[in-house]
């Protein structure tokens, strides 16, 4: 059973300042704090010249940008040091993009995910600066590394961070941090970590030291936007505000990408390159990308997005299709195996725990999300032997997770993250005082929580509303995701007239629904089982949400069912 939360109706005052807009639609748009024409015209129509912030309004670009010219003239080695997810590695090749564009000699590394973990590492600092490097510039980590910076800074490295994940209270030394949640000063604070990045490349470009006239600065810029949205749908950063500008435009760059790694990663997906939107990243694009870092090293897939070598791009590319789907056969196991060991779950446990000795840690936070969308509590996955344990966790609105962590740092050896997504590293021998402590903590902050799948429902509507003016409107709204989701009606009373099960091995079904005179399609992906409880002659609520579908070249209004309940 899942919980449905409908949105409050909008006002009559708000529906007389806004007649021209379609209810539905004005109320869809208020949901998303949109009441004045200025917003809405924002948000309906992003444009790049004007929605995209300044980069100098980062308090430390300046000197950031300064130390990069600084390094050009002396001839120093600077060091993008990224992470192994997808954020990071188009990130990496933002400014490895851009430091190719000025001169600046570089080199890139990301570290193994199974062998150094997240962020900047000691060992790695070590020998870069045994290998000359005298910078090094992190992309989409370093902003908790405060004890790795201040060991750089001893060994004669300065450190430039661009990141976006929890800030710590102890700042690290760098020369410049670029971290859109710590800098109040900027006026956005939900970049994704290439994000970040990419502001930085753009006060680099920008700069008159660049010797590149307006012109081609423009140009190099805009070409960076499809790994700018690819790295902001990836790590699920709430697509509002300049997020949502970089993603709508990303998109058309996506489009006609002159990227040779992205163009023959589109062609594995089994992707059309003028049919891209945010699924098509979120579901098909980035889980390759990502497929890299999980099953074997990042490099791969950082090679990808920066050879210029067809036929390495070629290769690569089916490579990672090839880890991907061996991911997706690991990862189900993962979940089987997880979803046994939790047996019957008591209603009341705020937070569920599960372990696996050498469980792959480029797996085991997929399996954490899969739990906590199944059970809508926390779930902490862990990976380990006898000395050390590493775990990845997923959590819902109501528990911050990284807040939680920071609770009980003086148990941890590492941690960073979100508040719906963190990691962290312990030693096994602490483990088990940890978990009751962190459960007790969850139980107080969670009191009072229906441990249910919620689903929110943003309008009560009826059958004639969905329409296609309804649906072209909505169209707008796009690109979809995180902070933005797809629109989901809720429709009451209708009467079943039809229930066939469609689809391979009848997984799938169709409804022919009437409301009055009224008569509309609805597909049911995934409800092949339901086919017993619905007969036609029933009257059922349906959650739905609205869209077109296209086939043979004919297109036709579809509602997709996410959610029903039988009237009785």
């Amino acid at each position: 059973m899942k919980q449905w939360f409908v949105k409050p109706k909008i006002s009559e005052e708000l529906i007389n300042k806004f007649p021209e807009i379609n209810p539905v639609i004005l109320q869809l748009l208020a949901q998303r704090d949109l009441n004045t024409q200025a917003g809405i015209d924002e948000f309906l129509f992003p444009d790049y010249s004007q929605d995209i912030h300044d980069p100098y309004l980062f308090t430390h670009m300046a000197t950031a940008v300064a130390r990069i010219y600084l390094a050009l003239a002396r001839r120093e080695r600077a060091v993008i040091y990224g992470d192994y997810d997808a954020d990071g590695v188009c990130g990496s090749a933002i400014l490895a993009k851009t430091f190719k564009k000025i001169g600046l000699d570089f080199e890139v590394y990301l570290p193994s995910r199974e062998l150094e973990g997240y962020g900047l590492n000691q060992k790695a600092i070590n020998e870069l600066a045994l290998g000359g490097a005298k910078l090094i510039v992190t992309v989409d980590c370093g902003i908790s590394n405060t004890a790795e910076v201040a060991l750089a800074n001893s060994l004669g490295l300065d450190v430039i961070i661009t990141d976006h994940h929890h800030v710590s209270k102890e700042e690290p030394a760098a020369v410049a941090i670029i971290h859109p949640g710590w800098d109040k000063a900027y006026p956005f604070n939900n970049l994704a970590g290439g994000g970040a990045a990419f502001k930085f490349a753009q006060a680099i470009i920008k700069s008159p030291q660049s010797k590149l006239s307006p012109e081609e600065q423009e140009i190099f810029e805009k070409w960076l936007l499809d790994l700018v949205a690819i790295s902001t749908v990836a790590d699920m950063v709430p697509l509002i505000g300049e997020n949502r500008t970089l993603v709508k435009h990303g998109l058309i760059v996506l489009s006609k990408t002159k990227n040779i790694g992205l163009q023959k990663l589109i062609e594995v997906s089994g992707l059309s390159p003028d049919r891209l939107d945010n699924y098509a990243i979120g579901w098909q694009l980035a889980p390759r990308i990502n497929a890299a870092g999980r099953m074997e090293h990042a490099n791969a897939a950082y090679k990808l997005l920066t050879t210029e070598n067809i036929e390495e791009a070629i290769t690569i590319a089916h490579s990672l299709n090839k880890s991907n789907q061996e991911r997706q056969v690991l990862t189900e196991r993962l979940i089987n195996e997880s979803i046994a060991q939790l047996g019957e779950i008591d209603e009341r446990l705020p937070v569920l725990f599960v372990q696996g000795q050498d469980w792959p840690i480029g797996i085991i936070g997929l399996v954490a999300s899969k739990l906590t969308n199944k059970f809508a509590r926390p779930a902490i996955v862990l990976s380990g032997g006898a000395d050390e344990l590493v775990a990845s966790g997923r959590s819902i609105v109501e528990f911050n997770l990284i807040e939680a962590l920071d609770e009980f740092k003086s148990y941890l050896v590492r941690y960073g993250g979100h508040s719906a997504a963190a990691g962290f590293t312990i030693k096994a021998a602490e483990f088990f005082e940890f978990k009751e402590k962190f459960i007790g903590f969850a139980q107080n902050k969670l009191a009072g929580v229906q441990f249910l799948p919620r689903i929110y429902v943003d309008a009560e509507v009826k059958l004639e509303q969905i329409n296609w003016r309804l649906v072209e409107a909505l169209a707008d709204f796009e690109p979809f995701g995180q902070g933005n989701h797809k629109p989901k009606f809720l429709i009451s009373g209708l009467t079943l007239m039809s229930v066939e099960t469609v689809g391979l091995e009848s997984k799938h079904l169709r409804l022919m629904v009437q409301e009055g005179s009224l008569q509309r399609k609805v597909i049911c992906f995934g409800f092949g089982e339901a086919n017993d409880l619905l007969a036609p002659g029933g009257k059922v609520d349906l959650v739905c949400e609205a869209g077109v579908n296209e086939w043979n070249g004919k297109k036709e209004l579809q509602l997709s069912l996410v959610d029903y309940r039988k009237i009785v």
